[in-house]
């Protein structure tokens, strides 16, 4: 599952949000004199008026309140987490920092790289303003050059905050070991004083060279020292000295490595603002941060930056487990480019793809200016849009803040957050947040309506902050995560948790569960031969207590087997970590043996399977019974006219005692340990012996269904032939004979009920060798084993 791992350190605020520069005048207020004091945006204005409460005003409607008031009439929520105070405050005062972008040494305009800030910004807010138009489409179209300016925009974004002015270029920083010699020598060089000054000095080339012309300065270094060359002096070496265009190497880094994608929340759903909102990265990849790069433009729009590795043609190809995400489930794919001179884009055939100079020229030539890429816009499921905004709370920090457009949204959003024990500690800063919602949109917390003004004060009065979130839910797992709970087996606790989990509000633990657990039981779904008539019937229940032996052997056996079928199993060693995955196991368990066809592919995948699974159910079941008073009927008074051949008996006792539902009997047992045995034999053996053409035959045929009714030769055939195979190939194997008393007869109904099973799935997993087998029966019988398929064996 999509789980905070042990050994993940918590997304952090990397790569933060970035800072506008938009004073009142860049606004169009008038100022009676200028200003020695600028607030100066991190979050640009167009943004935070996309979470504006109240109606929109024009321009011209902010200016004459403006000169009639002298503050701002645009307002946002915004909740202070150091003082735990939700209100209400004006755009022009949230966001920002005074005089930041004030170059001193401009001694003719010291906001000169404010102005040329909103001057982006101003060209960026066209862009969004017309994705947001865009949206009902479901796509967006943009040409390269307006592309590459929101790229530009987005990495400026990324670049310019607080955290960045004073240490990126700090000599002496732990962080900059490997540039320090790079740092001194360009700073003597240009006459710079300090890290601040340096930080502005490569602010202002971002903001003057076009993206082209910064792709052109990378593409120098890189066609120099080649991309292995640059990271191995990043990494493990050292900057040279005279590297005067490395900035723009981190610029093309992030250009290259990342293709942009746009999400949408979803219907009724909105995305919130934090602080560090603005180029937070998310996720590690074999150890080393950022799989992702957020930016959440409005609550409807986050760009998301997605790391190469999680392309579509090459997600499918990654390890699993290399990659830690909370996105993970999350699928934008790149954009579709349309070259301008057709969609092959014959002019580029003189490109050398492999040259970033050659590339660099191309695309800032006019014939690359002209192509255009079409996004498809990722809409988001609700859970989605909960755990986005998880990855975005889990990092707001203490002195942090964060805005949202509707309470009602931000009320479900961080609820959801604060559910999850592993949030436990990060929710604390939420606590007041959460009661000054709730004392405004539910009433049913209206016990929380002191005033409240921090995390700690809240503590301090006793307030129970498990009132706020499915509190049965809550207060078990905190119990359990703390240790003050105990239980006598690792089963009985994942129960509990379970059946607790199937009755509460929806969690991002449950979400998470239920999506994993859906993955498993469709691939073993799809392995049932045909519908079982049990379904739809009540069957035996799972006990809620096994002893600890059985809980032990179980949880071995069924993560690896559910991880077998698809579902990602954490693996953590945390305790929150373990339990989601035993509470995956109880939760697979609970729905599969509810369903006898899912069941029943179940207990066929292992010859353990049988034994461990049947310990979950009380002696005795429905089905059981049914087996047992059907199979002494079949002996006492069933004829052989009853049924076409032997195999059409065998095909019939299958369903009853294999496919109807969990079971303790020794006949059903037996069955699913013989079926288990074969399946393992000859699915090995048959991988690589068989001889041409066979062994070039596609081995998958996922919808072969048996013919349940053959002649009685057809079948005395082929159940000789397959004991014969079995009696060579499986260790221990002797066909049963049969005889006059039950249980030698039923010794015989099982031999032939597990080869009917084996044949089924046979026919779907190793139809080249079932092929080889029937091809071997003697011409002219017109034998047929598999509906809706010519007969093998005739002339």
């Amino acid at each position: 599952m999509t789980r905070r791992r042990k050994d993940a350190p918590k997304q952090q605020a990397r790569t933060e949000p970035a800072r506008e520069a938009q004073a009142h005048k860049t606004d169009g207020f008038p100022s009676p004199c200028v200003p020695t004091t600028q607030y100066q945006h991190f979050i640009p204005r167009f943004i935070l008026r996309r979470f504006q409460v109240g109606p929109v005003k024009s321009k011209t409607e902010r200016q004459k309140e403006f000169r009639r008031t002298g503050v701002d009439p645009e307002y946002v929520h915004y909740y202070d987490i150091a003082t735990g105070s939700l209100d209400i405050r004006p755009i022009g005062k949230v966001y920002g920092v005074a005089n930041f972008y004030q170059d001193v040494r401009n001694t003719h305009n010291i906001n000169e790289l404010e102005e040329k800030l909103a001057d982006l910004e101003r060209h960026a807010a066209s862009i969004i303003m017309d994705l947001h138009k865009a949206l009902p489409q479901g796509t967006f179209t943009l040409k390269r050059r307006p592309l590459e300016l929101l790229r530009k925009f987005l990495f400026i974004m990324h670049y310019r905050k607080v955290s960045c002015s004073n240490i990126y270029f700090q000599a002496d920083h732990p962080e900059n070991a490997r540039s320090r010699r790079w740092i001194e020598s360009f700073m003597k060089a240009k006459g710079i004083q300090s890290a601040v000054e340096f930080w502005l000095h490569v602010l202002r080339y971002y903001l003057d060279a076009s993206h082209s012309d910064i792709m052109r300065d990378a593409a120098e270094l890189v066609e120099k020292y080649g991309e292995q060359g640059l990271q191995k002096m990043i990494t493990k070496s050292s900057i040279p000295s005279d590297l005067d265009n490395y900035p723009a190497y981190t610029y093309h880094t992030h250009a290259d490595n990342y293709f942009f994608s746009i999400w949408e929340a979803a219907e009724g759903e909105e995305f919130i603002l934090t602080h560090n909102t603005f180029g937070l990265w998310e996720g590690l990849g074999g150890g080393c941060p950022g799989l992702h790069r957020i930016f959440v433009v409005s609550p409807r729009i986050a760009l998301v930056l997605r790391h190469v590795v999680l392309c579509p043609e090459m997600k499918e190809s990654i390890k699993p487990g290399s990659l830690v995400s909370s996105l993970l489930h999350v699928n934008p794919v790149p954009p579709n480019p349309i070259y301008a001179s057709g969609e092959r884009g014959a002019h580029i055939d003189h490109v050398n793809m492999q040259s970033a100079m050659s590339l660099a020229r191309y695309r800032s030539s006019q014939e690359g200016a002209d192509d255009s890429f079409v996004f498809k816009i990722t809409k988001l499921s609700r859970p989605q849009t909960l755990e986005f905004n998880s990855v975005l709370l889990v990092n707001v920090t203490k002195t942090g803040s964060l805005t949202f457009l509707s309470k009602r949204s931000m009320l479900r959003t961080v609820r959801a957050f604060r559910s999850l024990p592993a949030n436990f500690l990060e929710s604390e800063l939420l606590v007041p947040l959460i009661a000054r919602l709730a004392d405004t949109v539910e009433t049913e917390v209206s016990a929380l309506r002191p005033p409240l003004q921090s995390p700690a004060a809240v503590l301090d009065k006793d307030v129970d902050a498990l009132t706020l979130v499915d509190v049965v839910l809550y207060v078990l797992l905190m119990q359990i995560c703390t240790g003050s709970r105990r239980f006598e087996t690792v089963y009985d606790r994942a129960y509990l948790v379970f059946r607790i989990m199937e009755k509460a509000k929806p969690t991002s633990f449950a979400d998470e569960i239920n999506r994993e657990v859906e993955k498993a039981f469709k691939v073993c779904k799809c392995e049932g031969d045909e519908v079982s008539f049990a379904e739809g019937v009540s069957f035996a229940p799972l006990l809620s207590s096994i002893s600890n032996e059985s809980s032990s052997q179980l949880f071995q056996f069924m993560i690896p087997c559910m991880s077998r079928l698809g579902a990602v199993m954490s693996g953590g060693e945390g305790i929150l970590e373990e339990l989601q995955d035993e509470v995956a196991v109880v939760s697979f368990l609970a729905r599969a043996s509810s369903s006898p066809g899912v069941w029943h592919a179940l207990l066929c995948t292992s010859p353990k399977a049988p034994e461990i699974l049947s310990r979950l159910f009380k002696k005795g079941t429905p089905t059981d019974k049914f087996v047992v008073d059907l199979t002494r009927f079949m002996y006492e008074r069933a004829s052989p006219s009853d049924f076409s051949s032997g195999f059409h008996m065998a095909y019939s006792l299958r369903r009853v005692c294999g496919m109807a539902g969990p079971t303790t009997n020794p006949v059903s047992l037996s069955y699913y340990l013989k079926t288990a045995s074969i399946i393992r034999c000859l699915g090995r053996t048959m991988l690589g012996s068989l001889p041409e053409p066979y062994s070039s035959r596609p081995r998958e045929r996922p919808k072969a269904r048996l013919l349940y009714k053959m002649p009685e030769e057809h079948s005395e055939l082929l159940f000789s032939n397959m004991k014969m195979i079995l009696w060579k190939l499986l260790p221990g194997y002797e066909p049963s004979p049969g005889g006059s008393t039950l249980s030698q007869t039923l010794l015989k109904w099982i031999d032939e009920m597990a080869i009917v099973g084996c044949l089924a799935w046979l026919g779907k997993h190793r139809r080249n060798f079932l092929d080889y087998i029937l091809d071997g029966f003697p011409q002219g019988m017109d034998f047929k084993l598999f509906e809706d398929e010519e007969a093998t064996g005739s002339t």
